[in-house]
């Protein structure tokens, strides 16, 4: 059987179908004897070829049954081998030649399983020939041709004896470089720095001591980098620190030990090769970062609900027929780069095949098709039955929940800068434990809160988001007040006299007067019909008859006014406000009024004024709500009572609106239209068709008013 390389994540495996009952993955029989002895033993390791292809002969007591896949980054090809002794064979052997850089065995003592891992210097074919009862042959092609003649390469085996341990690889040796101390504020800082980004480290206290003791197993410091550092710093509550080589030889220990002159809170993280322990009130920041990160997780999970699973690792395919479970999570194990333990009661065999999918998908599935779950610590993966891991997580919860009750309490002090302490209180006493207290001083706007080192981080991270400057919004308006008249008017006025002297003696004289306003020559005067316009005419026509004599004369005026006009005033008010807080602008007058009681007179005074009360709220997409409250109030004097202040005549508008800062918004709607028509005539003869306009007046007025409002706000940041 032949599988090609390919440069992608996909690991494929090569499958030989189980021929026995028990389920081992081989080409031979079933050799696996009773008590779980061992069913192959290997004796030598031959290694040769020529050019680009190398040959790996495995030769055994007995038929090997293996499982073989190839893996990436780095590059190389794995056999495992079920219940096969790779003991004697200890040592890695160097190869350097085609495809193949060495070659390293692996011997698993706990469940006498061995692999052999081939690693690669360059993308490569294998092939793996079964067929002989006493061994393997692997052969392992690369790209190039054939250009040198061919070598050999034997192994040669351990002289030590069997340890029962798997070979490993030598790690890099840890480091520590340097230990600085600084003092920030009410902060205490000590930076350890180590060659590797990401050190292994154990943060222990000692509370009957006052001391931190920082261990990093496998580190190594010089005789040159050992150091005593004495904090001579009244602010500090740090009294020494000493860096030091604890223990050496195979197994090195380092140790950081902070000596303190009090208990303190203190929090430690590691970051790019930097180990930074903080001491001091201000420490539990770094922790209620953490704590509100899960804190809005769960919050998230409890309101919309768990998120559907997304599986992100390395796609396999996988092919088996009544494989070991164990084999199968020792692959996945290399696959996914994590170390997976598993418990003793961990059995079972597993029948599949999956193409292509992600291995933690893959490793899921398998778990839950066997009645296993598993708990992940970092690269760890532990796997054990449904039984025992919920056993292990109850447990745990009620470990946590004692803890709590006996959990030692702290006292902490928060100044307060921008909201009230006592608004902010009641935020806190739904967070704080049942055993936590929260008192405030009015004076200094200061809490003082007590409570256990978790609930304080929580606490400092809620104050810290809450007790935060709050945006303010200029709010600049422009008040449109526009009025437009007009007026249209005609009259008319009838005079004139009549002299007439008779012969009899009774009357002898009959006079008519009624002139125009023009004294005629007897002196007479008066009106006949007077019907002018109410204001003074923008034009006037008159025309006298007259006899020769003087006798008689008639005399009209005919009246014409017609006007129109508008006004218009403009006010810009500007004012800032606060996020949430309400604004207002003002305008106008108070108008004073007397009023009589049994005290006396008493002078009082009613406003009218145009105001305007916005409420702005700033959304997080930086729009701007408003709530717009407007109010256009003036005096009627017209119809004024004695005794009693003016009527008020109101116009209001209530609204709310979203804009985008900087945008501007338009409140209308404040009109008004009053429209008059007065006709004043000479009874009976004004309704005369025609004629009658020779004996009536009309005065037609019409006048409106309009309000608008342009508000813009605006973000001060």
């Amino acid at each position: 059987m032949k599988i090609l390389g390919k440069r992608t994540a996909i690991v494929f495996l090569l499958l030989i179908t189980a021929a026995c009952a028990g389920g081992k993955m081989g080409s031979g029989p079933n050799n696996v004897a009773p008590n779980g002895a061992m069913s192959a033993q290997v004796t030598d390791i031959d290694v040769g070829g020529s050019g680009s292809s190398v040959e790996v002969s495995l030769k055994a007591e007995g038929a090997i049954q293996y499982t073989a896949f190839r893996m990436e980054n780095p590059m190389r090809i794995i056999v495992d081998m079920s219940r096969v002794d790779l003991s004697a064979f200890r040592n890695e052997i160097v190869v350097d030649r085609g495809p193949v850089k060495s070659i390293k065995p692996y011997y698993f003592s706990e469940s006498g399983d061995s692999r052999l891992q081939i690693n690669l210097k360059e993308n490569a074919n294998y092939n793996i020939d079964a067929s002989g009862m006493k061994g393997l042959v692997i052969q392992i092609t690369g790209d190039g041709q054939a250009t040198a003649s061919q070598t050999r390469v034997s192994s040669v085996p351990a002289k030590e004896p069997d340890t029962g341990t798997p070979v490993a690889e030598i790690s890099t040796v840890l480091t520590v470089e340097d230990v600085q101390f600084s003092q920030v504020a009410g902060l205490s800082r000590v930076e350890i720095k180590v060659s590797e980004p990401e050190p292994e480290y154990e943060l222990i206290f000692r509370e009957g001591m006052n001391r931190l003791t920082l261990d990093l197993p496998g580190a190594v410091v010089s005789g040159d980098k050992e150091r005593l550092i004495n904090v001579n710093l009244d602010e500090s509550r740090v009294r020494n620190i000493a860096l030091f080589q604890f223990r050496g030889g195979d197994d090195p220990l380092a140790k950081v030990v902070v000596n303190l002159d009090e208990v303190s809170l203190y929090n430690v993280v590691s970051e790019d090769g930097l180990i930074t322990i903080e001491i001091g009130d201000e420490a539990v920041l770094a922790m209620a970062m953490a704590s509100s990160a899960d804190s809005t997780e769960s919050l998230v999970t409890e309101v919309v609900g768990e998120p559907e699973k997304e599986y992100t690792g390395a796609r396999i395919s996988l092919d088996f027929q009544k494989a070991d479970i164990h084999n199968i999570l020792r692959i996945l194990a290399d696959v996914s780069g994590y170390n997976v333990i598993t418990s003793d009661s961990v059995k079972g065999q597993v029948t599949m095949k999956l193409k292509d999918v992600p291995w933690d998908q893959a490793l899921e599935v398998i778990l839950r098709n066997n009645g296993l779950d598993k708990i992940m610590e970092n690269t760890i993966i532990r796997v054990a039955t449904v039984e025992e891991i919920q056993k292990e997580k109850e447990a745990e919860e009620k470990k946590i929940n004692t803890e709590r009750k006996l959990e030692k309490l702290y006292t902490r002090i928060f100044e307060i800068n921008y909201e009230s302490a006592a608004n902010m209180k009641a935020n806190i006493e739904a967070l704080k434990s049942e055993r936590g207290s929260v008192d405030i001083n009015e004076r200094t706007n200061i809490l003082i809160v007590k409570d256990t080192k978790g609930k304080l981080a929580e606490i400092s991270r809620l104050i810290s988001m809450l007790d935060k400057k709050e945006l303010q919004v200029l709010i600049e308006s422009r008040i449109v007040e526009v009025t437009h008249q007009t007026a249209r008017e005609l009259g008319i006025q009838w005079g004139g006299f009549n002299n007439s002297v008779f012969d009899a003696k009774f009357p002898q004289t009959v006079g008519i007067s009624g002139a125009t306003g023009v004294t005629t020559a007897s002196g007479q005067s008066g009106l006949a019909v007077n019907l002018p316009t109410s204001a003074s005419p923008a034009g006037a026509v008159g025309i006298t008859l007259g006899h020769i004599n003087g006798m008689a004369l008639l005399d009209a005026r005919l009246m014409a006014l017609e006007s129109s006009g508008m006004g218009r005033i403009v006010s810009m008010p500007r004012i800032t406000t606060m996020n949430n807080k309400e604004a207002v602008i003002e305008s106008g007058q108070e108008i004073p009024y007397q009023t009589v009681s049994a005290e006396g007179t008493v002078t009082a005074f009613k406003k009218a004024t145009l105001s305007l009360k916005v409420t702005p709220h700033i959304t997080p997409d930086k729009h701007i709500r408003l709530e717009i409250e407007t109010h256009k109030d003036e005096p009627d004097f017209a119809n004024q009572l004695p005794g009693a202040p003016p009527p008020i005549l109101t116009k209001q508008a209530k609204t709310e609106v979203l804009v985008a800062d900087g945008d501007t918004t338009v409140i209308g709607g404040l009109f008004k239209d009053t429209r008059s028509n007065s006709v004043n005539q000479v009874p009976g003869v004004g309704d005369i068709p025609f004629l009658g306009w020779l004996f009536k007046s009309d005065n037609k007025t019409s006048r409106g008013e309009e309000l608008l409002i342009f508000i813009t706000p605006k973000v001060v940041e």
